[in-house]
């Protein structure tokens, strides 16, 4: 079941253990997807240890202070539940940057990337 809003989308993919991500748009606050800790909650609930995220951001513009803040601390939680990899497309050099930062202080930076090329980020999830 896909959650989220006009902002972002999270969905479980049961068979390949892994959560399909999306953020769009310009992100004006962290009130405008209010929703988003607990969709991430339940989401990572229909799956197992070991899963793996593919984000799609290739369409997202840079994040508000209070919006890396949320991304961040959820990334924290992420990885507490056993997260394997995360492969993430991006667009804009920015949002590649603020990825970066992100996965950097969350604990994320040894298991994520960011690819430009859509089937890229398959194939690495895949590997």
């Amino acid at each position: 079941m896909e959650r989220g809003n006009q902002y972002y989308s999270v969905e479980a993919d049961k068979e390949k253990n892994r959560v399909k991500f999306s953020m769009t748009g310009d992100i004006p606050d962290v009130a405008s997807i209010s929703n988003f800790e607990s969709d991430w909650k339940t989401t990572v609930g229909e799956l197992n240890s070991g899963f793996t995220i593919i984000g799609d951001l290739s369409e997202c513009g840079p994040l508000p202070p209070d919006v890396e803040a949320l991304n961040q601390k959820t990334q924290g939680w992420i990885m507490q539940q056993g997260c394997s990899k995360v492969a993430q497309l991006v667009g804009d050099l920015n949002v590649m940057s603020q990825v970066n930062a992100f996965a950097e202080k969350s604990g994320m930076r040894d298991i994520l990337r960011a690819f430009n090329l859509r089937k890229t980020t398959i194939m690495w999830l895949d590997m």
